[in-house]
């Protein structure tokens, strides 16, 4: 399939029941009722316990939407607001591909380390590890991982990132407590460099914090392996853990 053709499975279709994530992180069902000739699509404006979602025109969300082969989550920007009878609508266009979201194909690690998140640039693929060497590069924020999986990590952020936008992470791993630290990455160096793309960035109980997750690319087989040794071996640890409380 060429790059430019979009699946089946990744086309938000009318009739779609699909879940809406709002700035303030909280998550509402409605149905994609129409379309305007592959433009904004409509949906009602949907309500819990008899409020309805706070959203106005200008606002962006997160779309999600079902297929048997997984979870799609878009980017949509609200165009338009309107009223039928007492019944409200919105009119959302899509801003971002839907992108099949990765977390099922991959054991979730709970976990915390520093993160430092820096500009990408595509030259820098070839050699991840050896790019900052030069302590004068500042990163663009110091941030928290919240879980990790060979695939790709979430953090919390301070900054809003885009969707599909490219960046450096740098994984300080020997940070972690002993009980969960892998030696052998520990060993390669005070950090571990990776590629990510943003996948998700949606507020996080608050809107001053972001849940972003990123997915890795561009990584090396040795550095993959070595990843998910310490993933099995820390997940066994974390279930015996829990089999002992």
């Amino acid at each position: 399939m060429a790059n430019n053709q979009i699946a089946d499975e990744e086309i938000i279709a009318v009739g779609d029941k699909v879940d809406l994530v709002t700035q303030s992180g909280t998550v509402y069902r409605t149905m994609i009722e129409d379309r305007l000739n592959d433009g904004p699509f409509l949906a009602g404006v949907p309500n819990r316990k008899g409020v309805h979602m706070q959203v106005d025109r200008g606002d962006d969300i997160y779309l999600v939407f079902y297929r048997p082969s997984g979870r799609y989550i878009a980017q949509m920007n609200i165009v338009a607001l309107e009223k039928r009878s007492e019944v409200r609508y919105m009119w959302m266009i899509q801003k971002t591909k839907a992108q099949r979201n990765q977390r099922r194909e991959a054991y979730r690690l709970p976990v915390e380390f520093d993160v430092k998140i820096f500009e990408y640039m595509e030259e820098e693929q070839q050699e991840l590890t050896e790019v900052l060497d030069d302590v004068t590069v500042d990163s663009l924020e110091s941030v928290s991982c919240r879980d990790l999986s060979v695939t790709g990590i979430a953090l919390l952020t301070k900054r809003k990132y885009e969707f599909d936008d490219k960046y450096l992470l740098c994984l300080y791993m020997d940070r972690t407590p002993e009980s969960i630290r892998n030696r052998s990455l520990k060993e390669s160096g005070p950090g571990l460099y990776l590629a990510a793309t943003v996948k998700r960035c949606i507020p996080w109980r608050t809107t001053n914090i972001f849940n972003t997750g990123m997915q890795f690319f561009g990584m090396s087989e040795s550095v993959s392996d070595d990843l998910a040794r310490y993933v099995l071996s820390e997940q066994q640890r974390q279930i015996k853990r829990r089999r002992l409380i």
